[in-house]
């Protein structure tokens, strides 16, 4: 019986260094893998492309020369600062234009168009209290063109504040300016089922500056059902003559 012929390549003992070296590669291509996706960088995709390369021999055919968005941002900003500007004016002018069609669908939604009274009521910052007579005769004004509308008529009274306080008080202090003007529109005789308030705190500032006096105020708004056209038009023909 012949002996068995031992592999001259192989000390004995060892044979199972190879596939245990070529697991220890394979698990080190892993991790490598792993931390070059961690975050897109361009350096860790190539640290990435050379590792695959020396462990399996590969030989790249060729690289992207398009930079990626990515790309260009480990590079660096190629706009300038008055660039930036106007994006971000763009950017701010979208916005605005954004919250007024997001209005315009809310009050579709109620199937009603909101007209708004061409006059506002003016508060003291920080208050919500009417103590000039010449605002409580404006507001007189403002009930007396009101009960001449139709009873089909929504009053819609909304409060603002400036940007001096924090939003939640800014918020809590529009609806108090909103309710004192109410209070005003239920002792002159009108429906209480025909009014509601609303606070918009500190938004929608006038002429988009937050830090304006004028923003202490309340609007007042006319809602009427998007299909009655007829009264839509009475109110805004009484608008028109509302300041003459």
């Amino acid at each position: 019986m012949s002996k068995k012929h031992k592999c001259p390549e192989c000390a004995a003992g060892e044979k199972w260094a190879v596939p245990y070296a070529d697991f220890l590669s394979l698990l080190l291509a892993l991790f490598i893998a792993l931390w070059a996706i961690s975050e897109s960088n361009p350096a860790k995709v190539e640290a990435l492309k050379t590792e695959f390369v020396k462990i399996f021999d590969f030989t790249p055919s060729h690289t992207l020369d398009t930079p990626s968005q990515n790309t260009q941002k480990h590079q660096g900003a190629s706009t300038t600062p008055q660039d930036e500007i106007e994006s971000l004016k763009s950017l701010t002018m979208t916005q605005q234009e954004t919250i007024k069609k997001l209005k315009a669908a809310l009050d579709q939604q109620e199937n009603q168009v909101a007209l708004q009274l061409p006059a506002r009521v003016e508060f003291e910052r920080g208050s919500a209290d009417i103590v000039s007579q010449d605002v409580k005769d404006f507001i007189k004004y403002m009930i007396e063109f009101s009960s001449q509308l139709s009873p089909k008529v929504k009053i819609e009274i909304r409060g603002y504040t400036d940007n001096s306080d924090t939003a939640k008080r800014s918020f809590e202090l529009g609806y108090k300016r909103a309710e004192a003007v109410a209070n005003y529109f239920l002792d002159g005789g009108i429906n209480p089922q025909n009014i509601s308030i609303k606070s918009f705190g500190l938004n929608e500032p006038l002429d988009n500056d937050p830090s304006l006096s004028k923003n202490n105020r309340v609007e007042v708004y006319y809602k009427v059902d998007v299909a009655d056209d007829e009264t839509q038009k009475s109110v805004i023909e009484r608008m028109n003559s509302f300041n003459q």
